[in-house]
Protein backbone atom coordinates (compact mmCIF):
# COMPACT_ATOMS: atom_id res chain seq x y z
CA UNK A 1 0.00 0.00 0.00
CA UNK A 2 1.48 3.66 -1.09
CA UNK A 3 1.71 5.95 2.10
CA UNK A 4 -0.56 7.84 -0.45
CA UNK A 5 -3.41 5.68 -0.76
CA UNK A 6 -5.03 6.11 2.53
CA UNK A 7 -8.75 5.78 2.59
CA UNK A 8 -10.43 7.93 5.60
CA UNK A 9 -8.31 11.25 4.62
CA UNK A 10 -10.76 14.33 3.49
CA UNK A 11 -9.32 16.23 0.39
CA UNK A 12 -6.69 18.78 0.37
CA UNK A 13 -9.36 20.88 -1.11
CA UNK A 14 -11.99 20.47 1.94
CA UNK A 15 -9.68 20.94 4.46
CA UNK A 16 -8.69 24.27 2.92
CA UNK A 17 -11.83 25.59 2.77
CA UNK A 18 -12.69 24.60 6.40
CA UNK A 19 -9.25 26.66 7.63
CA UNK A 20 -10.28 29.46 4.84
CA UNK A 21 -13.78 29.88 6.43
CA UNK A 22 -12.15 30.55 9.74
CA UNK A 23 -11.43 34.01 10.12
CA UNK A 24 -7.94 34.09 11.34
CA UNK A 25 -7.12 37.78 10.73
CA UNK A 26 -3.95 39.06 12.62
CA UNK A 27 -4.18 42.20 13.59
CA UNK A 28 -6.26 41.68 15.56
CA UNK A 29 -4.74 37.90 16.14
CA UNK A 30 -7.06 34.91 17.41
CA UNK A 31 -6.13 31.89 16.32
CA UNK A 32 -8.02 29.93 18.87
CA UNK A 33 -10.94 28.86 16.80
CA UNK A 34 -8.67 27.80 14.15
CA UNK A 35 -6.63 25.52 16.56
CA UNK A 36 -9.10 24.06 18.61
CA UNK A 37 -10.75 22.94 14.97
CA UNK A 38 -7.27 21.68 14.19
CA UNK A 39 -6.92 20.01 17.81
CA UNK A 40 -10.54 17.89 16.95
CA UNK A 41 -9.33 17.24 13.51
CA UNK A 42 -6.37 15.89 14.87
CA UNK A 43 -7.91 14.32 17.71
CA UNK A 44 -10.61 12.47 15.24
CA UNK A 45 -7.82 10.77 13.34
CA UNK A 46 -5.53 9.45 16.30
CA UNK A 47 -2.77 11.86 16.01
CA UNK A 48 -1.53 12.60 19.56
CA UNK A 49 -1.09 16.72 19.61
CA UNK A 50 -1.34 19.87 21.86
CA UNK A 51 -2.06 23.37 22.15
CA UNK A 52 -0.13 25.66 23.43
CA UNK A 53 0.14 29.78 23.72
CA UNK A 54 1.45 31.95 26.26
CA UNK A 55 -0.30 32.56 29.18
CA UNK A 56 -0.76 36.15 29.00
CA UNK A 57 -2.42 35.73 25.59
CA UNK A 58 -5.02 32.69 25.45
CA UNK A 59 -6.03 33.75 22.39
CA UNK A 60 -2.78 33.17 20.62
CA UNK A 61 -3.56 29.47 20.08
CA UNK A 62 -0.50 26.76 17.93
CA UNK A 63 -0.84 23.55 17.99
CA UNK A 64 1.52 20.94 17.68
CA UNK A 65 0.94 17.49 16.34
CA UNK A 66 2.92 14.50 16.36
CA UNK A 67 3.10 11.02 14.30
CA UNK A 68 5.88 8.32 14.94
CA UNK A 69 8.09 6.95 12.69
CA UNK A 70 9.90 3.90 12.37
CA UNK A 71 13.19 5.23 13.74
CA UNK A 72 15.31 5.33 10.34
CA UNK A 73 15.76 9.18 9.86
CA UNK A 74 15.56 12.36 12.60
CA UNK A 75 12.37 13.79 13.57
CA UNK A 76 11.23 16.00 10.47
CA UNK A 77 9.19 19.19 11.23
CA UNK A 78 6.31 20.98 9.23
CA UNK A 79 5.89 24.17 10.33
CA UNK A 80 3.42 26.51 8.91
CA UNK A 81 1.35 29.66 10.20
CA UNK A 82 -2.47 29.88 11.10
CA UNK A 83 -2.73 33.58 10.79
CA UNK A 84 -3.81 35.83 7.80
CA UNK A 85 -3.32 39.08 6.88
CA UNK A 86 -6.11 41.97 7.07
CA UNK A 87 -8.79 42.00 4.12
CA UNK A 88 -9.75 45.68 5.44
CA UNK A 89 -10.04 47.62 1.91
CA UNK A 90 -9.77 45.67 -0.31
CA UNK A 91 -12.25 44.55 -2.85
CA UNK A 92 -12.61 40.76 -3.66
CA UNK A 93 -14.62 39.15 -6.44
CA UNK A 94 -15.44 36.31 -3.76
CA UNK A 95 -16.21 36.46 0.00
CA UNK A 96 -12.41 36.28 1.71
CA UNK A 97 -13.60 34.17 4.01
CA UNK A 98 -15.81 31.57 1.86
CA UNK A 99 -13.24 29.15 0.42
CA UNK A 100 -15.47 29.50 -3.05
CA UNK A 101 -14.08 27.21 -5.76
CA UNK A 102 -14.27 28.74 -8.88
CA UNK A 103 -12.72 28.68 -12.17
CA UNK A 104 -10.74 26.16 -11.12
CA UNK A 105 -9.24 27.68 -8.11
CA UNK A 106 -9.64 27.92 -4.19
CA UNK A 107 -10.42 31.43 -3.44
CA UNK A 108 -9.98 33.08 -0.22
CA UNK A 109 -7.53 34.67 2.19
CA UNK A 110 -5.03 32.17 3.00
CA UNK A 111 -4.98 30.23 -0.03
CA UNK A 112 -1.59 30.63 -0.67
CA UNK A 113 -0.46 32.53 2.64
CA UNK A 114 -0.63 30.08 3.83
CA UNK A 115 -3.18 27.67 4.73
CA UNK A 116 -2.41 26.18 1.72
CA UNK A 117 0.75 25.09 2.41
CA UNK A 118 -0.40 24.05 5.95
CA UNK A 119 -3.23 21.74 4.02
CA UNK A 120 -0.53 20.17 2.18
CA UNK A 121 1.20 19.72 6.04
CA UNK A 122 -1.88 18.46 7.73
CA UNK A 123 -3.00 15.94 4.70
CA UNK A 124 0.70 14.56 5.06
CA UNK A 125 0.40 13.93 8.35
CA UNK A 126 -3.14 12.52 8.77
CA UNK A 127 -2.12 10.03 5.90
CA UNK A 128 0.64 8.93 7.21
CA UNK A 129 -0.99 8.17 11.11
CA UNK A 130 -3.52 6.65 9.32
CA UNK A 131 -1.08 4.21 6.87
CA UNK A 132 0.22 1.07 7.13
CA UNK A 133 3.34 2.06 6.47
CA UNK A 134 5.10 4.65 9.36
CA UNK A 135 6.98 7.24 7.80
CA UNK A 136 10.84 6.81 8.05
CA UNK A 137 11.12 9.36 11.40
CA UNK A 138 8.81 11.42 13.14
CA UNK A 139 6.59 14.07 11.98
CA UNK A 140 5.83 17.13 13.67
CA UNK A 141 3.61 19.47 12.86
CA UNK A 142 3.43 23.02 14.26
CA UNK A 143 0.88 25.01 13.04
CA UNK A 144 1.68 28.60 14.95
CA UNK A 145 -0.49 32.06 15.99
CA UNK A 146 1.17 35.54 15.13
CA UNK A 147 3.36 34.75 12.02
CA UNK A 148 2.30 37.45 9.92
CA UNK A 149 3.23 40.12 12.66
CA UNK A 150 6.34 38.71 13.50
CA UNK A 151 6.10 35.44 15.47
CA UNK A 152 6.68 35.99 18.65
CA UNK A 153 3.41 34.77 20.59
CA UNK A 154 3.79 31.98 18.34
CA UNK A 155 7.05 30.59 16.83
CA UNK A 156 9.38 32.53 19.32
CA UNK A 157 7.33 30.91 22.23
CA UNK A 158 7.37 27.64 21.47
CA UNK A 159 11.09 27.64 20.64
CA UNK A 160 11.85 29.46 23.46
CA UNK A 161 9.42 28.02 26.23
CA UNK A 162 8.75 24.32 24.16
CA UNK A 163 11.98 23.62 22.56
CA UNK A 164 12.39 19.56 23.73
CA UNK A 165 9.34 19.56 21.45
CA UNK A 166 11.98 19.91 18.99
CA UNK A 167 14.53 18.02 20.12
CA UNK A 168 16.93 15.95 17.28
CA UNK A 169 14.82 18.22 14.60
CA UNK A 170 17.22 18.86 12.19
CA UNK A 171 15.20 20.42 9.03
CA UNK A 172 11.57 21.98 8.66
CA UNK A 173 9.58 22.34 5.46
CA UNK A 174 7.59 25.35 5.90
CA UNK A 175 7.05 28.89 3.17
CA UNK A 176 7.63 29.88 0.81
CA UNK A 177 9.07 27.67 -1.72
CA UNK A 178 8.55 25.00 -4.86
CA UNK A 179 6.42 26.97 -7.19
CA UNK A 180 6.46 28.10 -10.44
CA UNK A 181 7.79 30.50 -12.13
CA UNK A 182 8.21 31.04 -15.67
CA UNK A 183 10.94 32.86 -17.14
CA UNK A 184 11.72 33.07 -20.98
CA UNK A 185 9.73 29.80 -21.20
CA UNK A 186 11.39 27.98 -18.61
CA UNK A 187 9.74 26.70 -15.47
CA UNK A 188 11.86 27.24 -12.51
CA UNK A 189 11.16 26.14 -8.73
CA UNK A 190 12.74 28.69 -6.26
CA UNK A 191 13.06 26.48 -3.01
CA UNK A 192 13.29 29.50 0.29
CA UNK A 193 16.96 28.26 1.75
CA UNK A 194 17.28 31.88 3.33
CA UNK A 195 15.04 34.98 4.03
CA UNK A 196 16.47 38.82 5.02
CA UNK A 197 15.98 39.75 8.16
CA UNK A 198 14.48 42.59 9.94
CA UNK A 199 14.76 46.22 11.36
CA UNK A 200 11.72 48.61 12.32
CA UNK A 201 13.54 52.64 12.47
CA UNK A 202 11.74 55.37 13.35
CA UNK A 203 12.64 58.34 12.20
CA UNK A 204 11.99 61.72 14.53
CA UNK A 205 12.49 64.11 12.22
CA UNK A 206 12.19 68.19 13.83
CA UNK A 207 11.29 71.50 12.93
CA UNK A 208 10.19 74.88 14.58
CA UNK A 209 6.00 74.77 14.63
CA UNK A 210 3.62 77.57 13.62
CA UNK A 211 0.76 78.72 12.67
CA UNK A 212 -0.79 77.07 9.49
CA UNK A 213 -1.40 80.92 8.08
CA UNK A 214 1.95 82.16 7.83
CA UNK A 215 4.63 81.04 5.47
CA UNK A 216 7.25 78.19 6.78
CA UNK A 217 10.23 76.71 5.19
CA UNK A 218 12.58 73.93 6.42
CA UNK A 219 9.98 72.74 8.79
CA UNK A 220 9.68 69.00 10.22
CA UNK A 221 7.52 68.03 7.33
CA UNK A 222 9.76 69.66 4.09
CA UNK A 223 12.50 68.22 6.16
CA UNK A 224 10.27 64.26 5.90
CA UNK A 225 9.67 64.40 2.54
CA UNK A 226 13.14 65.92 1.43
CA UNK A 227 14.47 62.64 3.00
CA UNK A 228 11.53 60.96 1.12
CA UNK A 229 12.74 61.08 -1.88
CA UNK A 230 16.09 60.86 -1.17
CA UNK A 231 15.02 57.21 -0.37
CA UNK A 232 13.47 56.97 -3.59
CA UNK A 233 16.25 57.67 -5.53
CA UNK A 234 19.65 56.25 -3.52
CA UNK A 235 19.49 52.71 -2.02
CA UNK A 236 21.64 50.89 -0.33
CA UNK A 237 24.74 49.39 -1.95
CA UNK A 238 24.22 45.92 -4.34
CA UNK A 239 26.10 42.77 -2.45
CA UNK A 240 26.12 38.93 -3.45
CA UNK A 241 25.11 36.75 -0.55
CA UNK A 242 25.78 33.08 -0.91
CA UNK A 243 21.65 32.35 -1.72
CA UNK A 244 21.55 34.24 -4.72
CA UNK A 245 24.80 33.21 -6.15
CA UNK A 246 23.49 29.85 -5.95
CA UNK A 247 20.09 31.20 -7.30
CA UNK A 248 22.04 32.57 -10.33
CA UNK A 249 24.35 30.41 -10.69
CA UNK A 250 21.43 27.25 -11.34
CA UNK A 251 19.52 29.54 -13.55
CA UNK A 252 22.21 29.79 -16.22
CA UNK A 253 22.27 26.70 -17.90
CA UNK A 254 18.21 26.66 -17.59
CA UNK A 255 18.18 29.95 -20.11
CA UNK A 256 19.68 31.12 -23.13
CA UNK A 257 22.82 33.26 -23.89
CA UNK A 258 21.42 36.51 -23.75
CA UNK A 259 19.70 35.72 -20.06
CA UNK A 260 23.30 34.33 -18.88
CA UNK A 261 25.08 36.96 -19.83
CA UNK A 262 22.93 39.45 -17.62
CA UNK A 263 23.17 36.44 -14.56
CA UNK A 264 26.76 36.71 -15.12
CA UNK A 265 27.31 40.30 -14.51
CA UNK A 266 24.58 40.14 -11.74
CA UNK A 267 26.94 38.35 -9.55
CA UNK A 268 29.52 41.10 -9.75
CA UNK A 269 28.16 44.70 -7.76
CA UNK A 270 29.63 46.77 -10.23
CA UNK A 271 27.05 45.74 -13.08
CA UNK A 272 24.44 44.20 -11.28
CA UNK A 273 22.25 47.50 -11.70
CA UNK A 274 22.74 46.90 -15.85
CA UNK A 275 22.25 43.23 -15.44
CA UNK A 276 18.65 44.32 -13.87
CA UNK A 277 17.96 46.26 -16.31
CA UNK A 278 18.65 44.18 -19.03
CA UNK A 279 16.22 41.30 -17.43
CA UNK A 280 12.68 43.53 -17.66
CA UNK A 281 10.48 44.94 -15.07
CA UNK A 282 8.56 41.48 -13.87
CA UNK A 283 12.18 39.53 -13.36
CA UNK A 284 13.86 42.28 -11.58
CA UNK A 285 11.48 43.34 -9.44
CA UNK A 286 11.53 40.02 -8.05
CA UNK A 287 15.71 39.96 -8.30
CA UNK A 288 16.43 43.27 -6.47
CA UNK A 289 15.98 43.02 -3.06
CA UNK A 290 18.11 39.43 -2.81
CA UNK A 291 20.54 42.04 -4.16
CA UNK A 292 20.56 44.47 -1.32
CA UNK A 293 19.26 45.83 1.64
CA UNK A 294 15.66 47.94 1.52
CA UNK A 295 14.51 50.51 3.66
CA UNK A 296 10.82 51.25 2.82
CA UNK A 297 8.66 54.43 4.12
CA UNK A 298 5.74 52.18 5.66
CA UNK A 299 3.85 54.79 8.30
CA UNK A 300 4.07 58.69 8.26
CA UNK A 301 2.39 60.99 11.50
CA UNK A 302 2.57 64.17 12.38
CA UNK A 303 0.66 67.01 13.32
CA UNK A 304 -2.64 66.89 15.43
CA UNK A 305 -4.27 70.24 14.53
CA UNK A 306 -5.51 70.99 11.34
CA UNK A 307 -3.86 75.16 11.64
CA UNK A 308 -0.94 74.22 12.79
CA UNK A 309 2.61 73.55 11.60
CA UNK A 310 4.12 70.48 13.56
CA UNK A 311 7.19 70.79 14.85
CA UNK A 312 7.54 66.96 14.87
CA UNK A 313 6.84 64.05 12.33
CA UNK A 314 7.49 60.75 12.22
CA UNK A 315 8.04 57.78 9.31
CA UNK A 316 8.46 54.55 10.45
CA UNK A 317 10.55 52.79 8.02
CA UNK A 318 10.78 48.69 7.43
CA UNK A 319 14.16 47.43 6.40
CA UNK A 320 14.73 44.08 5.18
CA UNK A 321 18.91 43.20 5.49
CA UNK A 322 20.63 40.38 3.95
CA UNK A 323 22.21 37.75 5.45
CA UNK A 324 25.39 39.23 6.97
CA UNK A 325 24.19 42.86 7.15
CA UNK A 326 24.19 44.10 10.58
CA UNK A 327 22.10 46.65 12.69
CA UNK A 328 24.86 49.35 12.46
CA UNK A 329 24.89 49.15 8.79
CA UNK A 330 21.66 49.89 7.99
CA UNK A 331 21.23 52.51 10.87
CA UNK A 332 24.13 54.39 9.03
CA UNK A 333 22.23 54.23 5.52
CA UNK A 334 19.65 55.73 7.11
CA UNK A 335 21.41 58.38 8.88
CA UNK A 336 22.98 59.18 5.79
CA UNK A 337 19.38 59.77 3.98
CA UNK A 338 17.65 61.28 6.77
CA UNK A 339 20.19 64.51 6.98
CA UNK A 340 20.41 66.68 10.34
CA UNK A 341 17.50 67.63 12.40
CA UNK A 342 16.19 63.98 12.79
CA UNK A 343 16.49 61.26 15.85
CA UNK A 344 16.76 57.85 15.04
CA UNK A 345 15.49 55.07 17.19
CA UNK A 346 15.62 51.04 16.78
CA UNK A 347 12.30 49.60 17.34
CA UNK A 348 12.77 46.14 16.38
CA UNK A 349 15.46 43.86 15.08
CA UNK A 350 15.65 40.78 14.45
CA UNK A 351 18.73 38.71 13.72
CA UNK A 352 18.68 35.94 11.10
CA UNK A 353 21.18 33.52 9.91
CA UNK A 354 24.43 34.80 8.40
CA UNK A 355 24.86 31.96 6.45
CA UNK A 356 22.89 29.08 3.90
CA UNK A 357 22.04 25.66 4.76
CA UNK A 358 22.08 23.78 1.42
CA UNK A 359 21.83 20.12 2.73
CA UNK A 360 18.54 18.97 1.35
CA UNK A 361 18.64 21.44 -1.86
CA UNK A 362 19.17 18.21 -4.22
CA UNK A 363 17.00 16.46 -2.14
CA UNK A 364 14.27 18.50 -2.98
CA UNK A 365 14.87 19.93 -6.24
CA UNK A 366 15.22 16.15 -7.42
CA UNK A 367 11.83 15.57 -6.64
CA UNK A 368 10.41 18.82 -7.92
CA UNK A 369 12.46 18.08 -11.34
CA UNK A 370 10.91 14.55 -11.44
CA UNK A 371 7.75 15.74 -10.39
CA UNK A 372 7.53 18.18 -13.69
CA UNK A 373 9.98 16.88 -16.66
CA UNK A 374 11.69 19.52 -17.81
CA UNK A 375 11.65 21.95 -14.69
CA UNK A 376 14.53 23.50 -12.68
CA UNK A 377 14.68 23.93 -8.93
CA UNK A 378 16.95 26.47 -7.76
CA UNK A 379 17.93 27.84 -4.16
CA UNK A 380 16.56 31.55 -3.67
CA UNK A 381 16.13 34.11 -1.00
CA UNK A 382 13.05 35.38 0.46
CA UNK A 383 12.53 39.10 0.68
CA UNK A 384 10.19 38.96 3.49
CA UNK A 385 10.61 36.87 6.51
CA UNK A 386 9.11 33.70 8.01
CA UNK A 387 9.15 31.96 11.43
CA UNK A 388 12.22 30.12 9.63
CA UNK A 389 14.32 32.46 12.05
CA UNK A 390 12.53 31.38 15.16
CA UNK A 391 13.45 28.00 14.47
CA UNK A 392 16.82 28.57 13.77
CA UNK A 393 17.77 29.40 16.79
CA UNK A 394 17.14 26.05 18.51
CA UNK A 395 19.58 24.43 15.30
CA UNK A 396 16.55 23.68 12.56
CA UNK A 397 17.19 24.88 9.16
CA UNK A 398 14.03 25.26 7.31
CA UNK A 399 13.28 24.86 3.14
CA UNK A 400 10.75 26.87 1.83
CA UNK A 401 8.89 23.89 -0.31
CA UNK A 402 5.18 24.05 -0.57
CA UNK A 403 5.06 23.01 -3.77
CA UNK A 404 2.70 23.86 -6.82
CA UNK A 405 2.49 23.75 -10.39
CA UNK A 406 1.37 26.73 -11.27
CA UNK A 407 0.31 28.01 -15.17
CA UNK A 408 2.14 30.57 -16.93
CA UNK A 409 -0.40 33.36 -16.34
CA UNK A 410 -0.93 33.09 -12.69
CA UNK A 411 1.50 35.35 -10.88
CA UNK A 412 1.83 33.71 -7.35
CA UNK A 413 3.47 36.43 -5.63
CA UNK A 414 1.15 39.16 -6.49
CA UNK A 415 -1.78 36.81 -4.25
CA UNK A 416 0.29 37.41 -1.24
CA UNK A 417 -1.85 39.67 0.98
CA UNK A 418 -3.58 40.94 -1.74
CA UNK A 419 -7.44 40.97 -2.69
CA UNK A 420 -8.32 37.67 -4.85
CA UNK A 421 -6.23 35.26 -3.21
CA UNK A 422 -6.75 32.02 -4.50
CA UNK A 423 -4.93 28.53 -5.29
CA UNK A 424 -5.72 26.40 -8.44
CA UNK A 425 -6.91 23.05 -7.22
CA UNK A 426 -4.47 21.32 -9.19
CA UNK A 427 -1.43 23.36 -7.95
CA UNK A 428 -2.81 21.86 -4.65
CA UNK A 429 -2.90 18.62 -5.43
CA UNK A 430 0.06 18.71 -6.77
CA UNK A 431 1.68 20.19 -3.44
CA UNK A 432 -0.31 17.86 -1.87
CA UNK A 433 1.31 14.78 -3.52
CA UNK A 434 4.76 15.56 -3.29
CA UNK A 435 4.33 16.49 0.24
CA UNK A 436 3.66 12.81 0.94
CA UNK A 437 6.52 11.89 -1.32
CA UNK A 438 8.81 14.57 0.55
CA UNK A 439 8.25 12.67 3.73
CA UNK A 440 8.85 9.41 3.13
CA UNK A 441 12.10 9.79 1.07
CA UNK A 442 13.59 12.09 3.61
CA UNK A 443 16.62 10.26 5.65
CA UNK A 444 17.81 13.95 6.78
Amino acid sequence: MSPTDVTGVPSAVEILQRLIRIDTSNPPGNERECALWLKSFLDDHGVANQILHPPEAPHRTSVVARVAGRGEAPPLLLQGHMDVVSVHGQRWSHEPFSGDIADGCVWGRGAVDMKGGLTMMLHALISAQRSEQPPPGDLILAAVADEELGGRQGAAYLVTEHPHIFESVKHAFGEIGGFTVHIRGQRFYPIMVAEKHICRIRVTFLGDGGHGSQIHSDTAMSRAARALRRMERRHPPFKIVDATRAMLEGMMGALGAREAVALRMALNPATTGMALAMMGDKVAKMLEPMFRDTISPTIISGGQQENAIPSEVQVLLDCRLLPGSSQSDIVRQVMSLVGDNAEIYVERYEDGPPTVDMTLMPYLADLIETADPGSKAIPYMVAGGTDAKWFHHIGIDTYGFTPMRLPADLDLMALFHAADERIPIDALNFGTALMHKAIYNYRG
